[in-house]
């Protein structure tokens, strides 16, 4: 096994020739081989329900005899899959548990921004609260007076609701990513690895300014294994493996092969040397192969090192600076500069076609550095084990393979049992079918099958020339039936206990009987996710340490910006709008909630969307609550509802108050009008006895009749005056009526 060559050079002597002896070195290291991985072949073809019979020959074949392999017995066996099921309901499940990423910004400044944020709205508040006083002092400002908080309320509402700007692009830029690369189905696929093999792993890159991610089978990736590292990114090296075509990988290193190495491409050495790994690789099942169109690449990915410095120098305003330097770097001394110089990882990557081709040695494009830590960087690829300390890793799958073994052996065992059983069995002396009436045993067996019954001759002659008594019938009880039925049970009893060892029970399977009752279902079903939580919850943060690396990705390709548009979970169409140096600058972190209790949260909550119909809330808010699958945005729904129910309320309790106004102003208006009516009566009296005065002093008398009406004149002018002062009265009061109702109309629209 070749040694590693030494890390610690600089960038000038990491030439071509050391960079391909690193590549042999760390696949040396490595191991493809298909014992190694034939395991895990074993368990997608458990899962598929393949049967393996070598695994079953200590109970077809004891004795590992030639003549017993020849044997014909009554029963065959084979695979009565148990497991399928189980992995299939998780996988179910994991695709209703909802993903929800939240991001933080961690950088050193985050506190004074939000200050400063307080700071602002607090200002803008007191100036509000100015403005509002100077309006009610009857001082002409130019604007509106508006209701307003204290600057306390103000200051704690910003506590309990800031959110860094930055922050907020990073959820967008999360959410994104997930629509753009379908994470969702993605990470559904490495769920499924997870399952059968308990490995899962992946690989991210960026290319065309744009970021990659790839779901990688377990079977094609080998990494420096340590009980101390948990997720494979943290090692120090990682080895892939592809079978890819002669076509294939043309396309994929067109830019950096010669033609002499792609006229190689067309005789791989794995043909010329007689298959080897590659028809492993493509076979694993050692099947013949025609292996002549496949190519192996690998592509390694380690960790170097490189040498960097960190200058202090004065900049032009007399201020002290620090910045980063590469090894070729030459302090001005004279200017007063100073540089510390540190050995730091570094990420590089090589590939090997074929077995003699090497290409793209070089120092990673993304490498994924820390603010705080210049050594600190992540290998491309990533995954981890369901368990790697004190053990070998398990899976699903390979928990579940002694049981499928034992369910497979006893389904043998009852058929074998089923082909024994003959039932009840009539015994009949010979001599008492009628052979002297031409019958012999075929036509006595078909009437008895046929008809239900058959003919004896009790006068024949026996053996010894005596009769025979019709006694001689006797029934033989050959049948197994209490033993297969024990058989039965034994089998239902090995499902039940690879099931329970798992922790799915028949209440999670949707298997509830009546009896049970609702606290009893729930508490079993409870129970049994508490058994799968933690397979989840390894899985999910996987997930987590992924979206952060494709976040960091993101800030290397985006750092020009980034302009684009992404469906959200909720099918809500969002705008994506990145400006690249603040996005760059940076510090993310990413944190998956417990989807667990996110999901009962979820449930719980859609539940109750019939009540909020009830209550009032609009269908579409409820619609909208029941389709989505993410907690956060149901909050939002509801307080986007809320406000336009408080909205709506207060515009309510407006138009109330205003119509209760209406009402006051036309009570007293209604007020108003009579009194000017008993002031307009008595005034006509006054006016009548001034009239009567009048005429008296004219000479006139005062019950002179002119128009021979029979009413004195002077009541005449009276009674006209008073209908005319009522008639414009009742109009004013109507035409009052007619605006009020206006407004009404007006309001409601």
């Amino acid at each position: 096994m070749p040694l590693i060559p030494k890390q610690k050079l600089p960038t000038s002597q990491k030439t071509q020739e050391w960079g391909e002896k690193c590549v042999q070195a760390y696949i040396a290291e490595s191991s493809f081989s298909s014992s190694d991985k034939s395991g895990m072949v074993d368990l997608y073809e458990i899962y598929n329900g393949e049967l393996d019979e070598s695994k079953y020959n200590y109970v077809t074949n004891p004795y590992n005899s030639e003549a017993w392999k020849k044997r014909n017995f009554p029963a065959k066996l084979r695979n009565y899959n148990i497991i399928k099921p189980v992995v299939d309901l998780l996988m179910g499940e994991k695709a209703k548990r909802p993903s929800n990423y939240q991001v933080v910004v961690r950088n050193a400044d985050t506190h004074s921004r939000k200050a400063e944020e307080i700071h602002k709205q607090v200002l803008q508040s007191l100036q509000q609260m100015f403005i509002n006083e100077l309006n009610a002092q009857g001082v002409d400002t130019g604007m509106e007076s508006q209701e307003t908080p204290t600057p306390a309320e103000v200051e704690e509402f910003i506590h309990s609701n800031y959110k860094d700007s930055r922050a907020i692009i990073g959820q967008q830029s999360i959410n994104y990513l997930r629509d753009f690369l379908d994470l969702d189905d993605k990470f559904q696929k490495a769920f499924f690895d997870w399952l059968i093999t308990g490995h899962v792993y992946s690989y991210k890159d960026v290319c065309m300014d744009e970021v990659e991610f790839e779901v990688i089978s377990p079977l094609d990736i080998d990494y420096q294994k340590s009980p101390d590292t948990e997720f494979i990114e943290d090692g120090d090296w990682v080895v892939r493996r592809k079978i890819m075509t002669a076509n294939a990988v043309v396309d994929s290193f067109y830019d950096v092969l010669t033609p002499t190495q792609i006229d190689d491409l067309e005789r791989p050495s794995q043909r010329r040397e007689g298959g080897g790994y590659l028809g492993a690789a493509l076979n694993p099942t050692h099947e013949q192969d025609d292996t002549d169109r496949y190519v192996e690449v690998i592509h390694v990915t380690w960790k170097s090192f490189r040498k960097v410095g960190i200058l202090t120098y004065t900049d032009e305003f007399g201020l002290m600076q620090e910045m980063e330097v590469d090894e070729t770097y030459k302090p001005d001394r004279d200017a007063g500069e100073k540089c510390q110089w540190f050995w730091v990882n570094q990420v590089w990557e090589g590939y090997r076609i074929d077995s003699g081709i090497f290409v793209n040695i070089q120092p990673f494009g993304v490498q994924r550095p820390s603010m705080t830590n210049l050594s600190l960087c992540k290998l491309p690829y990533n995954g981890r084990l369901y368990s790697n300390r004190h053990a070998d890793n398990i899976s699903i799958v390979s928990m579940g393979l002694p049981y499928q073994i034992l369910y497979n052996v006893f389904h043998y065992r009852m058929e074998l049992t089923m082909a024994k059983n003959k039932d009840k069995i009539a015994l009949i002396e010979m001599n008492t079918i009628p052979k002297r009436h031409g019958w012999d045993e075929e036509k006595f067996m078909y009437y008895a099958d046929a008809m239900g019954f058959a003919f004896i001759d009790s006068t024949a002659e026996g053996k010894n020339n005596e009769r025979v008594s019709f006694n001689q019938y006797q029934v033989l009880d050959m049948s197994l039936s209490q033993y297969i039925n024990a058989q039965f049970q034994l089998l239902q009893a090995i499902k039940q206990e690879w099931e329970d060892l798992v922790g799915i029970t028949r209440q999670r399977k949707g298997q509830v009987m009546a009896s049970d009752g609702s606290g009893a279902t729930e508490r079993a079903v409870f129970q049994s996710s508490v058994m799968t939580e933690e397979l989840f919850r390894k899985f999910e943060k996987y997930e987590e340490k992924e979206m952060q690396g494709l976040l960091d990705c993101s800030k290397f390709a985006w750092r020009g910006g980034k302009k684009s548009s992404y469906i959200t979970s909720d099918y809500r169409n969002e705008l994506l709008d990145i400006e690249g140096q603040e996005y760059a600058e940076a510090e993310y972190a990413v944190f998956a909630k417990n989807s667990s209790k996110e999901n009962t949260k979820l449930e719980t909550f859609k539940s109750l969307a019939l009540s909020f119909a009830q209550n009032g809330s609009q269908p579409s808010t409820v619609a909208e609550i029941l389709d989505t699958d993410n907690f956060s945005n149901i909050k939002r729904l509801v307080k986007e509802a809320e406000a336009k129910q408080q909205q709506l309320e207060q515009q309510q309790q407006q138009a109330q108050q205003e119509m209760q106004m209406q009402q006051m102003q036309m009570q007293e208006q209604a007020k108003l009008a009579e009194k000017q009516f008993e002031a307009a009566e008595n005034q006509a009296d006054r006016q009548n006895k001034l009239d009567v005065e009048a005429m008296k002093i004219a000479g006139r008398q005062a019950d002179q009749d002119l128009n021979n009406n029979g009413i004195p004149d002077y009541m005449d002018i009276q009674r006209v005056e008073m209908e005319k002062q009522r008639i414009e009265s009742n109009e004013r009061l109507q035409t009052r009526k007619l605006d009020i109702e206006e407004k009404k109309v007006n309001k409601k629209d």
